[in-house]
């Protein structure tokens, strides 16, 4: 367990100097656009609050916890991609050549997708507060959400390993970015479940983000903890869980040659 704990921490550095060397994928398109998000709807759609049953006052404070969660799925394929290239570029070889823990090649990558999104998400929830988003739990609120956005960040990415290894192709995770467009607006990301047509209310029902959405709400806007915190637990479980299987089989065919 120490040496897969080393190689990991090694291969973890190694990501961090990449993804500064290329700042704009790995740090500042995961903060952009949901600032963009943010601070545009906000406003555009803060009126909607008026409509009967609408649960939450401010509108920011309704979608901050949705925006919060799309830092994760921003910039999301990065270091999937950066390990297709190590093996085209021959780098993984010469890994192979080391007494590097094959585990530790694909941790050092994921654990990269978890702290890259953290300053992507400390801005955004600053600038939602500054919009009027509510933090009714607090500092230990703020914690759950950073803590919940780094778990949806690992799950999430998942997807785009299992394409990137499954094709070969460094390309290939590019394609996939625009999924969050779908999984964000047939969710409850941005009306409440009530509100929408009764065909995307069962669409809402099989989408592991609303359940992420609905988990991290009631750290910013007060309300039961328990039952949806565990509802989005355990979506983001089953795609971490189905993903690293078939990322850890297409991994070791990878190394193996086949």
């Amino acid at each position: 367990m120490r040496k897969t704990a080393t190689d990991t921490w090694l291969l973890l550095r190694r990501s961090m100097r990449e993804g500064l060397r290329n700042p704009a994928f790995a740090f500042l398109f995961p903060t952009l656009f949901p600032l963009f998000m943010i601070a545009l709807t906000s406003q555009s759609f803060r009126e909607v609050v008026r409509l009967p049953g609408f649960p939450i006052r401010p509108y920011a404070a309704y979608e901050a916890p949705a925006v919060l969660l799309l830092t994760a799925m921003m910039g999301a394929g990065y270091s999937a991609t950066g390990l297709v290239i190590d093996a085209q570029s021959g780098f993984l070889d010469r890994l192979r050549l080391l007494p590097v823990r094959p585990a530790a090649i694909l941790l050092g990558r994921l654990l990269f997708d978890a702290v890259r999104v953290l300053p992507a998400a400390i801005v955004v929830l600053a600038v939602s507060l500054g919009l009027h988003a509510r933090l009714d739990a607090g500092l230990g609120g703020a914690l759950a959400l950073l803590g919940l956005v780094v778990f949806w960040s690992v799950a999430y990415n998942g997807i785009f390993f299992v394409v990137a290894l499954r094709t070969r192709n460094a390309q290939a995770p590019l394609a996939v970015v625009p999924l969050f467009m779908p999984l964000m607006f047939m969710s409850t990301a941005f009306i409440p479940k009530p509100l929408l047509p009764g065909w995307l209310q069962h669409v809402s029902d099989v989408n592991p983000y609303a359940y992420l959405t609905e988990g991290g709400r009631p750290f910013m806007t007060g309300g039961a903890i328990w039952s949806p915190i565990g509802k989005a637990m355990l979506a983001a479980v089953i795609i971490l869980v189905l993903t690293q299987i078939a990322t850890v089989r297409s991994f070791s065919a990878l190394v193996r040659g086949d």
